[in-house]
């Protein structure tokens, strides 16, 4: 009836005018299509929905109704000749810049030529630049070669240390009566003061009489344990083991 379709009109045009997918239309326009129609929910929806497919398939856009001589048209800016709006460019009108594929590509290419030749001038810049600086970089490259140098001597000394070939004197601490290094010390106490001391082998016979628990000619001497160096390397040394001492 007249009615029925004035109501799908002003759905329609509710539905152009806010933009809403023709998949869901709002509950009031399909209530108001259902009590003039007499139709089920169902059946109104369905309704509703092969209406707006109908619409959306004639075409409509902003240019229709448009004369050909009437539609807007811009300047290639490859071939920089005129070109006509098309249906294909309905939705990305102001971003066409070209009238064609083959025009988009040679102007794809273009730009990617002048980017290469500006990277050579960039190239040929920092040569220049490198020339210039070569003098200030051969301090640089000497600091750097002596640093170089150096840790390659401290990996060396390192790695024949953990070989037992290294300075003699690593891990050594010096006596307390005598000041030598050695890799052996004996820790007792030497006179009234109580204090303990570390004293080599050579002074050990000294300050005990040669006897691991002192003798009645050193009252104040006790015995507190050996120190041995674990890092000692593969020397000759001046001291000799004492009998009758073991590691504490």
């Amino acid at each position: 009836s007249s009615s029925s379709m004035r109501i799908v009109g002003d759905l329609l045009r509710t539905l152009i005018s806010s933009r809403v997918t023709y998949r869901t239309a709002p509950h009031a326009s399909l209530a108001r299509t259902r009590a003039h129609t007499g139709r089920s929910s169902s059946t109104a929806t369905s309704y509703v929905i092969t209406i707006c497919r109908r619409q959306a398939n004639t075409g409509s856009s902003t240019m229709r109704g448009v004369k050909k001589e009437n539609l807007p048209t811009k300047v290639c800016v490859t071939c920089e000749r005129p070109f006509t709006w098309r249906k294909k460019w309905e939705l990305c009108w102001d971003e066409v810049t070209t009238c064609s594929k083959s025009c988009n590509a040679k102007r794809r290419a273009a730009k990617q030529g002048a980017n290469a030749a500006e990277r050579g001038e960039n190239d040929e810049e920092e040569e220049d630049d490198d020339d210039r600086s070569s003098g200030s970089t051969e301090g640089v490259k000497s600091e750097r070669a002596k640093h170089k140098a150096a840790v390659k001597a401290q990996k060396a000394s390192r790695r024949a240390r953990l070989e037992f070939n290294g300075d003699p004197t690593s891990g050594q601490k010096s006596c307390d009566e005598c000041n030598s290094l050695v890799n052996e010390l004996i820790r007792c106490q030497t006179d009234a003061s109580k204090r303990w001391k570390m004293v080599c082998g050579k002074c050990w016979v000294k300050v005990s009489g040669g006897v691991v628990d002192g003798d009645a000619e050193h009252p104040f001497y006790r015995y507190g344990g050996l120190w041995k160096n674990r890092r000692a390397q593969n020397s000759t040394e001046d001291f000799a083991p004492v009998s009758g001492v073991e590691a504490a």
